[in-house]
């Protein structure tokens, strides 16, 4: 198992509410296309850095 990184994210979609713990390339991913649960837009606020 990976240790966490600061590459990792808490992702909370602002829209519908889903979380879940994401990478740097998923977290660019979300910010370009969207929640992939709900499809809306995201910003940086979504995401937090996840605490060790």
């Amino acid at each position: 198992m990976n240790a966490t990184t600061t590459d990792d994210y808490d992702f909370t979609c602002s829209q519908c509410g889903e979380g879940f713990a994401v990478n740097g390339g998923m977290r660019a991913a979300v910010l370009e296309r969207g929640c992939p649960i709900c499809g809306s837009p995201v910003s940086t606020d979504a995401f937090d850095p996840c605490s060790a």
